[in-house]
């Protein structure tokens, strides 16, 4: 999806409602103010036409990210540590059917 618009009246019923627009569109259908770029998830005005999301919105993105990779790096830790403590318990066994 592309960045969305906003309208940047306070005083307008779309504004109030964070009702949003196609990035194409260029005014406000309900009150006619020139609409501006705003932040995907929270629809505060931004301040980079480059971005999709405000500052905050994309450090909780980052975050996110962030957490899954260390939950993912721990799981598979965790994985390889019961797999290594029944090989070796496996191995024990296996020893005392040889001899």
């Amino acid at each position: 999806m592309g960045k969305i618009k906003g309208c940047s009246n306070e005083t307008c019923v779309a504004h109030k409602k964070k009702t949003t627009y196609k990035e194409s569109d260029k005014f406000c259908p309900k009150c006619g103010n020139a609409l501006t770029l705003v932040c995907k998830d929270c629809k505060t005005q931004l301040s980079s036409d480059k971005d999709k999301y405000c500052l905050r919105c994309h450090a909780k993105r980052d975050d996110k990210k962030d957490k899954v990779k260390i939950i993912g790096g721990g799981a598979a830790l965790a994985l390889g540590g019961v797999v290594l403590s029944f090989g070796k318990k496996a191995i024990g066994i296996a020893a005392k059917f040889k001899g």
